[in-house]
């Protein structure tokens, strides 16, 4: 692979992330050069490739978000550029759990491949956010003040660096941009928090918090640094965290109203926008408050009109209902967190509540005496999972166990059913979804039994596809090839033939996970064939 050079084509004009570029550049050129010494990585090099890579996509993506948080660019905007990111960080998670002994990624591919993400990234994406950034008066404020004063950051090394040093230095500006993120917060003119996350995924203690949010909380300079997060929310809003981590957990970020105690002691309405960062290789999360907007409790506070929607309202079985009778039902969700292959529920057993996905994937499996498994569902962020034994009162004919590290949004069942027994609109929402859900089995019963195994691929490719914009389909394949071919009751050579023929034909092209069918059309003429 040629040498990437750094040149004015590839400044975003955002300090931060130029920096942040430019190290994985001077990373990409190590390696390079690297292997044109050896023609091979040895398979712990790759790995701490792959590990560097890890960290930094996690700090690089949320070191964009939090920027399009603190100047305020739209929420439909950051969700879009946040689902770019869980693309990319679901590839990188890949290359992680493909590192064992004896199973190592190609060294020249994944460098081939990361030269061409990454100018497509900087180019594409990163260009067109740094646009609006600049357009944004706080991006003018803030990320761009520190451009000329850094200027020699961007100055080409004297020499190549060799692969170990690029590493060492490639970590080290990583935790330095970490810091410019933290500078950056300190200066906001909002009211701006920095908390750390429990092991359940809620607000810890604050780690930072900027003169803006010390005056709206009425504490003293550095009073608020270790007070734990929640003591700054009514405990109504206390309750409701969960809900509202599944939305920064699953589209990047929550913009709504938050009930905080002020200054005065008193809970009151605040317009808040709540991100997620990554200091130090764990998640926290970034609490951006408009104090101006804050009013006396019963009030809402001005925000956005489909502000404060979340996974659970923005479902199909929860639109009807009441604005009290959501708030009771967020009040007794929790967060679930699932390690890969760890069970939801067994067979025969009654779950304890519905259960929304929010990150990762869920598989419903039926077995046998002798042990054999068949895939019944693979459940993905927003599905649901549980609900019709929790609704119908049933126990689980199936076993739900996590296929990769998940998390889930539990609403015990107990609530569920008092809802379907008090509110005649939910009663009847649950109808339709047991009638929408008994459609979805009759179609996989008739895929199964009357459709080719080559037409249920194509069918299965087309269904988790998004229309990419050119007459082509981006999909992001749910699971392992194994387990999806267990979906679709065909073996996994079978499946495997089918893609390889597909692409032969030059109807799609397969990355890891990434599945490209540049012209549905033409993919739907070759099914009917």
């Amino acid at each position: 692979m040629q040498e990437l050079a750094w040149s004015d084509a590839l400044l975003t004009g955002i300090d931060v992330i130029d920096r942040q570029h430019r190290g994985l550049v001077d990373m990409i050129n190590a390696t390079a050069a690297r292997l044109e010494d050896q023609s091979e990585l040895s398979a712990e090099e790759v790995r701490s490739l792959v590990g560097f890579l890890k960290d930094y996509t996690e700090v690089h993506f949320s070191t964009e978000e939090a920027l399009m948080s603190l100047c305020g660019l739209s929420p439909a905007y950051a969700q879009a550029h946040h689902h770019n990111h869980d693309r990319f960080l679901a590839l990188v998670g890949d290359m992680a759990d493909e590192l064992g002994d004896d199973a190592v990624p190609d060294g020249r591919q994944l460098l081939a491949f990361l030269g061409d993400w990454l100018i497509r990234h900087i180019r594409g994406e990163d260009q067109g956010l740094a646009r609006r950034l600049r357009d944004a008066r706080q991006a003018t404020d803030a990320a761009l003040s520190t451009a000329q004063s850094s200027a020699r950051a961007q100055a080409a090394p004297a020499a190549p660096l060799m692969f170990a040093d690029a590493l060492a230095q490639g970590s080290a500006a990583l935790h330095a941009s970490e810091a410019d993120v933290l500078a950056f917060i300190s200066g906001d003119r909002s009211a701006a928090l920095v908390v750390a996350l429990d092991a359940a995924l809620l607000p810890g203690e604050v780690i930072q918090a900027n003169a803006a949010a010390e005056a709206y909380f009425g504490a003293e300079a550095g009073a608020l640094g270790g007070r734990p997060g929640t003591s700054l929310f009514s405990d109504a809003q206390v309750q409701r965290l969960p809900v509202v981590m599944s939305e920064v957990l699953m589209h990047g970020s929550f913009e709504g109203v938050l009930e905080c105690v002020g200054a005065d002691g008193k809970p009151g309405a605040a317009a808040a926008r709540v991100t997620h960062l990554v200091l130090n290789g764990r998640i926290v999360i970034l609490v951006l408050l408009s104090a101006a907007q804050r009013e006396v409790a019963g009030k809402r506070a001005a925000v956005p009109e489909d502000a404060g929607r979340t996974a659970l309202s923005r479902h199909p079985l929860f639109m009807c209902l009441t604005l009290d009778e959501m708030t009771a039902l967020e009040q007794q969700a929790r967060l679930v967190r699932l390690d890969k292959s760890q069970q939801l529920f067994a067979n025969g057993t009654d779950p304890a509540g519905l259960y929304i996905v929010i990150s990762g994937q869920v598989g419903v499996f039926a077995a046998n005496e002798r042990g054999d498994e068949k895939v019944l569902d693979i459940m993905v962020a927003p599905q649901i999972v549980g609900e019709v034994e929790v609704l119908a009162r049933r126990a689980s004919p199936a076993t739900a166990r996590s296929l990769s590290s998940s998390t889930l949004l539990m609403i015990p069942a107990d609530a569920l059913r008092a809802l379907q027994s008090s509110s005649p609109a939910f009663a009847a929402a649950v109808t339709a979804h047991l009638g929408r859900r008994m459609h979805e089995r009759v179609r996989e019963i008739a895929a199964l039994t009357l459709h080719t195994a080559m037409e249920r691929t194509i069918d299965f490719l087309l269904a988790h596809g998004t229309d990419n914009g050119d007459g082509g389909v981006d999909t992001v394949l749910p699971a392992q090839k194994g387990i999806i071919a267990s979906y679709l009751n065909i073996n996994g050579a079978t499946l495997s033939r089918n893609f390889q023929q597909l692409s032969d034909c030059g109807l799609i092209s397969v990355s890891r996970r990434f599945v490209t069918i540049p012209d549905r059309e033409a993919l739907l003429r070759f099914r009917l064939q």
